[in-house]
């Protein structure tokens, strides 16, 4: 157990950079940004990953928010991808992703070469509405809950998303299974085609 423990009673912090930490409990790693214990992403989530995205990812991807980058590692595995472009806003996420080694999952996400991977530090809005490039699937997944709080980001983050969606190209955003039954129907109807 380390001494520098702050959130899991039990876990193990496994690296931190700045106000990003991750730590390993019962074999799986959190996330934790900023002071107050703030959970911001889970290495289980790749079960909801796989449920939500499916085989949709396709040719040149953007991913907005990086987490523990097991969304990024699931999108790398989609046998039709050729390249994840990944945002991240918090400088202090991709320095700690990028301390994680292998065996630090419990997952075995060796089956992608990283060179197909490029992670930049960047405002997801700021950067849609400057880039020229366009992609075959954008994934948005930048929040930690769908509320009342959060929907007016999303919602921006979709209209950004579609300026840069190739015509058959698809806008997802993370579902989040907790999310309360009055902002689901909102939520859904955020990513219909026009």
């Amino acid at each position: 157990m380390s001494s520098g423990l702050i959130y899991f009673k039990d876990g193990e912090l496994i690296v931190k950079s700045g106000e990003a930490r991750i730590y390993k409990f019962k074999d799986e790693l959190f996330l934790e940004i900023g002071q107050g214990h703030n959970l911001w992403a889970l290495e289980s989530e790749i079960s909801d990953y796989i449920w939500q995205l499916n085989d949709r990812p396709r040719g040149t991807c953007l991913e907005i928010g990086l987490g523990l980058g097991v969304a990024s590692k699931y999108i790398l595995s989609c046998r039709r991808v050729n390249s994840l472009t990944t945002l991240e806003l918090n400088k202090d996420v991709i320095d700690v992703y990028k301390k994680l080694e292998q065996e630090d999952y419990n997952h075995d996400f060796t089956i992608f070469p990283e060179k197909r991977h490029t992670i930049l530090n960047a405002d997801g809005l700021i950067y849609m509405y400057e880039t020229k490039q366009k992609f075959d699937f954008v994934f948005i997944d930048c929040y930690k809950a769908i509320d009342e709080d959060t929907l007016p980001l999303i919602a921006d983050m979709v209209i950004a998303a579609k300026s840069v969606i190739k015509p058959d190209g698809e806008v997802v955003g993370w579902f989040d299974k907790a999310t309360p039954d009055g902002f689901i129907e909102v939520f859904y109807k955020l990513f219909e085609k026009q």
